[in-house]
């Protein structure tokens, strides 16, 4: 049955509900029944629902309700803990609806995603977590990827950015297992595909392979973990045409906090004297600047608050049909995304040099029924934005020269209206926006797959063949218009220009990034009943070729198998192989096998446990296998030795001459053994619904142990070349811990919600650590921990400086600097100098080591409130750079510095210019915990009363306000955002929230 979960009941339901299309019908109007268990006992809390739209929680205890209907309608009704029933609507007014119990109801009608296949929930032994996107606020934010955080056991979503066109998220799996790239592939209907530009609404399930045994099916391609990306599809029982409309604005904050020009002089001064120099702003110039008596002279600029404005806009349109005949099933959508950037002054006459972001999306799903045994599903889908940059990919630029150039640099315009600059600073921000022009990519991609299944019950009953083939391809056309200006230094007797004034003209238009990717699978599948016996099996090869102009074809090639058996609906047993192969190692060592089998047994269907009020479902499941991952990084074909041809003028010289010959050099060293990454995973987990299936949740401890992680080889560097070599091994722990919590209370229908990951990572070997003291190496400590020195408060005075271990950072040390800990010398033990050999390995890294979900869905009559919360745990961050950011390193944080005067309260070293290495040198004093959490998402929403939607013959419609990233819960006591702590910083798009208003509705 296909399954869905009304968005307008959040996560009410743990089960989903299928509904079916109403029917032509004459004569409408309230239609009643009675909903009881299948020995006549009356049900409360029961869903009824005609259409998708149209719902209705049964609240009476004799199992009463009333529902507005058409005649032909097709009624759906289900209560956890029972199998759904359908009831049509006849020409009778009142109707008894039995409810059969389910087999210890596991969610039995929610319908799993595997690789290439689905499964009942209950016959799953793999470690997956599945979430449908109907429970899923719609937000307008251009990629889907962020609003997932929090939202599954195992899922670690990291957003990387905010800007138009690029606030999208990375995915992370358990843990960090191996050195190189670890991030999880998103497959997008099975096949390797971008996520993040496509619209949530043509998603149907969002659902994440965590073991060996749902990732050995890929062979040696994704053993970091899967995102598999299920679209969605028609249904012959259904029709529906959904419109929404949202709007919304950005806002800004915890931006880089500027000094002012007289600030930033007096800071500056005594950053000089610190380093024992002599000031350069004397009296008369800091008060001018403190006074602002003469502007144009004694310039004193807020670049940020001038030039970046205090909200943006975003808006998003979505039109969506599906349905279908009993031969045909369809789904299609268009959806329109724009964003704007927060840019000020930056619209002319000639162009608007704004960071913008616009995006169509379109999808069309068929699935036709040639005959009684064929099946073909064509999916196609394809998208068009336009992101369009100021000048010629300044943004950066501009963001950097906002956030980073000193306020008293130059008058932003001088007095005859001409751009300000000088020799030192020859960017202007109102030149970038206004007169630099802008650069527009215009990407294109097209997305097609056909599906044909053919049953062959004619020949082995249960038995049938498919193929599956994709051809996807994209490019990308950049053009725009280019001018540039001169800047003119006029604090002199006379003016001096710098930069060049030219006229406005078409900047040079160009085809980029042009990609083709192609993936056919074929095999065959096999699903038959021996009475209590189930036998479900695949066997299917898959070839993939990925083409870009620039560079020679990539290929892999496997095949696949999955084998799964089951005894009386309550015992399981699976094994799932994949053999494949990459042409990126040796020919020799090209191939590789990875298997994984699992077991699961529903304790709670056997006689010494029957369901009860406290239990009502147990299963125990575990799995053990191997997957790979090619994923190593590094050159194309590292096996082999290349050389590059030199003809840039260098090379070597020979005989008396003076001049270079044409010659080649040597491009890396070869490793003729290298090989791919193998994961062994084991998996033990646990499945439960107590109190009537009222709390439900999921257990899982794994350990993952990864051999033949890429590290550098202990070559000499004499070589000048590194080699690598396939030495490396990690090993994660953790635990994986999903909670549901659902409950009805007279009109109010509640349910709490919650997951947690926590992990270890340890590394046990890695090349590079022999002769190392135990302190710096790197085995035994967790993945990417730091590499730091032991700081031990701020020097107060010179005698602390005398008395302590010679500090040789930097040429030299005085009051106000780090003290660091004399940790070993040479042979390891302490030696009274403070250098490279006192630095230490600590178990602290970025990557957090557990990461959470947790929040609430209500709804009371016509009314529902959402509100999720994400965060992370075991993380730090360093804030060097944030603190010592700015205009010539000094920002607002500054002022917290050590001065005599702040002698033992300071928070930060003191202030200097040059020769700062003791103070900027990588050390726990700069480390602070990066655990938050955040309100991500709260949204409140009304659905209008059937009364009035029906005069416009609507099924449903929804209005709804919410939020985005609306606040941090943090220890940080620093205006930074916790997960973006470079945000507003450096060149980055500063860090925004959303607010936003929508209209959902469905006809």
């Amino acid at each position: 049955m296909k399954t869905f979960i009304n968005p307008l009941l959040g996560l009410l339901l743990l089960s989903s509900t299928g509904v079916l299309a109403q029917t032509k019908a004459t004569l409408s109007g309230s239609f009643s029944g009675v909903v009881t268990s299948s020995d006549g006992k009356p049900l409360s809390g029961a869903v009824v629902a005609v259409q998708e739209v149209r719902t209705q929680t049964v609240t009476d205890a004799e199992g009463r309700f009333a529902i507005n209907a058409s005649l032909g309608d097709v009624l759906v009704i289900q209560k956890k803990g029972y199998l759904a029933q359908t009831k049509a609507v006849g020409d009778g007014t009142a109707f008894r609806v039995e409810l059969p119990t389910a087999l210890t109801e596991a969610g039995d009608d929610d319908i799993v995603p595997i690789p290439f296949g689905t499964r009942k929930k209950r016959e799953v032994n793999m470690a997956i977590g599945t979430f449908s996107t109907r429970n899923l606020p719609q937000i307008p934010v251009a990629t889907a990827n962020a609003t997932l955080a929090g939202r599954l056991a195992g899922l670690y979503v990291q957003q990387s950015g905010s800007a138009p066109g690029a606030d999208g998220a990375n995915f992370f799996g358990r843990g960090a297992s191996t050195f190189g790239p670890n991030s999880l592939r998103a497959l997008v209907d099975g096949v390797l595909r971008p996520f993040n530009d496509i619209d949530i609404n043509e998603v149907e399930s969002i659902t994440v392979l965590k073991d060996a045994a749902s990732l050995a099916w890929y062979g040696l391609r994704y053993g970091n973990g899967v995102v598999l990306v299920t679209t969605r599809k028609g249904s012959a029982t259904r029709s529906n045409l959904q419109f929404d409309v949202q709007g919304g604005i950005q806002v800004p904050e915890k931006m880089i906090r500027p000094l002012n020009s007289y600030d930033f002089g007096r800071l500056y001064n005594e950053a000089l004297v610190n380093d024992g120099s002599q000031p350069i702003y004397d009296e008369a110039t800091l008060n001018a600047y403190k006074t602002g008596s003469d502007l144009f002279r004694f310039p004193d600029n807020n670049y940020a608050e001038s030039f970046l404005n205090k909200q943006s806009a975003t808006q998003r349109y979505v039109l969506s049909a599906d349905g279908g005949s009993n031969g045909v099933r369809y789904f299609a959508l268009l959806s329109y995304f724009n964003q704007d950037g927060l840019f000020k002054n930056a619209k002319t006459d000639d162009f608007n040099a704004n960071m913008g972001f616009n995006r169509f999306n379109f999808r069309g799903n068929v699935d036709f029924d040639v005959n009684k045994n064929l099946t073909v599903g064509l999916n196609v889908a394809g998208r068009s934005e336009n992101q369009r940059q100021p000048g010629s990919q300044e943004a950066g630029t501009l963001l950097n020269l906002l956030y980073n150039t000193p306020p008293n640099a130059f008058p932003i315009q001088n007095r005859d209206g001409s751009y300000g600059g000088s020799a030192q600073f020859q960017n202007n921000p109102l030149g970038i926006l206004r007169d630099r022009g802008f650069t527009s990519f215009v990407t294109r991609v097209l997305m097609a797959t056909i599906d044909v299944r053919e049953k062959l019950d004619f020949w082995v009953p249960g038995l049938s063949a498919n193929i599956n083939f994709n051809y996807d391809i994209q490019g990308t056309y950049s053009s725009g218009l280019n001018r540039d200006y001169q800047v003119i230094d006029a604090t002199g007797a006379n003016p001096v220009i710098f930069r060049n004034q030219t006229p406005l003209s078409y900047r040079s238009a160009a085809f980029g990034g042009t990609a083709q990717r192609n993936e056919a699978w074929a095999g065959f599948d096999y699903d038959r009943r021996f009475g209590q016996h189930s036998v479900k099996a695949s066997l299917k090869a898959q070839r993939n070729v990925s083409y870009t102009p620039s560079q020679l074809d990539f290929r892999g090639q496997g095949l696949s198998s999955r084998l799964d058996y089951s005894f009386k609906d309550r015992y399981y047993f699976g094994f799932v192989g994949g053999y494949s192969g990459s042409e990126n190692f040796p020919p020799d060592k090209r191939y590789g096998f990875f298997p994984a089998v699992s077991a699961g047994w529903v304790v709670s269907d056997e006689s010494f446990l029957k369901p009860n009020k406290l239990l009502s479902y147990l299963k125990l499941r575990a799995s053990y296998g191997q997957a790979g991952s090619s994923d190593i990084g590094g050159s194309r074909f590292p096996f082999e030795q290349f050389f590059a041809r030199n003809t840039g003028g260098g090379g070597y010289t020979f005989g008396t001459g003076f001049s270079a010959t044409t010659s080649a050099n040597e491009v890396s060293i070869a490793n003729p053994n290298i090989t791919w990454e193998t994961l062994t995973t084991l998996n033990a987990g646990v499945d439960f619904h107590l109190f009537n299936h009222a709390l439900t949740g999921s257990v899982d401890y794994f350990v993952n142990n990864r051999r033949g992680i890429l590290t550098p080889s202990a070559i000499p560097s004499v070589l000048g070349k590194t080699l690598v070599v396939n030495e490396g091994e990690v090993e994660s722990k953790g635990v994986d811990l999903t909670l549901n919590y659902d409950k009805q209370l007279g009109r109010l229908s509640l349910s709490l919600y919650g997951n947690a990951t926590i992990t270890d990572d340890r590394v046990l070997a890695e090349n590079g650590q022999a002769g190392l003291p135990g302190y710096q190496s790197t085995v035994g400590r967790i993945v990417g921990s730091r590499f730091v020195f032991v700081s031990d408060g701020i020097f107060q005075s010179q005698a602390e400086i005398d008395a302590s271990p010679r500090q040789v950072l930097s040429g030299r040390v005085v009051p106000g600097d780090i003290k660091y800990k004399d940790i070993g010398g040479v042979n390891g033990t302490p030696d009274g100098i403070v250098d490279n050999l006192d630095r230490v390995r600590i178990d602290e890294r970025d990557r957090p080591k557990s990461y959470f979900g947790f929040g609430t869905v209500a709804r009371y009559g016509i009314f529902d409130m959402l509100v999720h919360f994400q965060g992370v745990a075991g993380r730090t961050i360093d804030i060097q750079g944030i603190v010592n950011s700015g205009p010539f390193n000094f920002n607002q944080e500054s002022l917290n510095r050590w001065t005599p005067e702040t002698a033992g309260t300071a928070l930060y070293p003191r202030l200097g210019i040059s020769d700062r290495a003791n103070n900027t040198s990588a050390s726990d004093f700069w480390l602070v915990p990066g655990d938050y959490v955040r309100l991500k998402n709260v949204e409140l929403g009304a659905t209008l009363p059937k009364g009035l939607l029906s005069r416009y013959r609507m099924k449903n419609a929804r209005v709804y306000i919410g939020g985005f990233n609306l606040l941090s819960f943090d220890k940080l006591n620093l205006d930074i955002d916790p997960e973006l702590p470079g945000a507003g910083r450096g060149s980055a798009y500063p860090y925004v929230k959303t607010f936003y208003a929508g209209i959902r509705t469905s006809f």
